[in-house]
C-alpha cells in the first residue's frame, strides 16, 4: 500500500514544521486524507480505547509524518491521538485484545455508507496482519491530532512485501 496524496495535496492540509497538526474529517474525502496521514501509525492495543459512555473510540499513536517525508527531509514520528465520535458498535477480528501490549500497524481508514439510513455507517481501520476494527457511526466525525514534538526515526515503512 502506498500512500496516494501527492505532495501539493500534502502541503495543503498540513505545514510540515507545524508541532501540533490537527485535522477534522466530516466527510469521506476528508476520510481520505486523515487515512494518508495515519499510514504506518503504530499503537499498542493498551492505546486503542473505546469510550461507550461518550460514544467515542480513541487511538493513541505513534505517526509516521509522510507529509516531511515527501519533501526530502528527515523520516519523523509524533504522537498524535485519532478520535472517533458517534460510535455505536466496535467489532475487531485478528486483532490480540488479550495482550496490552500487542503492536498494531494502522493501514488506512475507510467509510462504507450505510444505505438505509444515511449518514451513518462503518468505519473500517485496517490493520497490518489482517487485524481490523470496524465502527457502526452516525457519520465520519473524526479528529487526528498531533500531541507532542517530532522525534527522528531510521526506520521507513517498508512495503515492497505488500501485494
Amino acid at each position: 500500500m502506498v500512500n496516494d496524496l501527492t505532495l501539493e495535496q500534502r502541503k495543503s492540509v498540513c505545514d510540515p514544521e507545524r508541532q501540533n497538526m490537527q485535522l477534522m474529517a466530516a466527510s469521506a474525502d476528508d476520510l481520505l486524507v486523515v487515512s494518508a496521514l495515519v499510514q504506518d501509525g503504530i499503537a499498542r492495543v493498551r492505546d486503542l480505547q473505546r469510550e461507550a459512555g461518550a460514544r467515542r473510540f480513541t487511538i493513541g499513536l505513534n505517526r509516521f509524518r509522510w507529509e516531511v517525508v515527501s519533501e526530502g527531509k528527515q523520516p519523523s514520528r509524533v504522537r498524535s491521538g485519532l478520535m472517533i465520535e458517534g460510535v455505536n458498535a466496535v467489532r475487531t477480528q485478528n486483532l490480540n485484545r488479550g495482550n496490552p501490549d500487542a503492536v498494531v500497524d494502522v493501514l488506512s481508514l475507510e467509510f462504507t455508507p450505510d444505505k438505509d439510513h444515511p449518514p451513518a455507517g462503518t468505519l473500517n481501520i485496517f490493520l497490518a496482519g489482517g487485524g481490523l476494527i470496524a465502527l457502526d457511526v452516525e457519520c465520519i466525525d473524526v479528529t487526528l491530532a498531533d500531541v507532542s514534538k517530532t522525534w527522528g526515526t531510521r526506520r521507513m515503512p517498508d512495503h515492497d512485501g505488500d501485494d
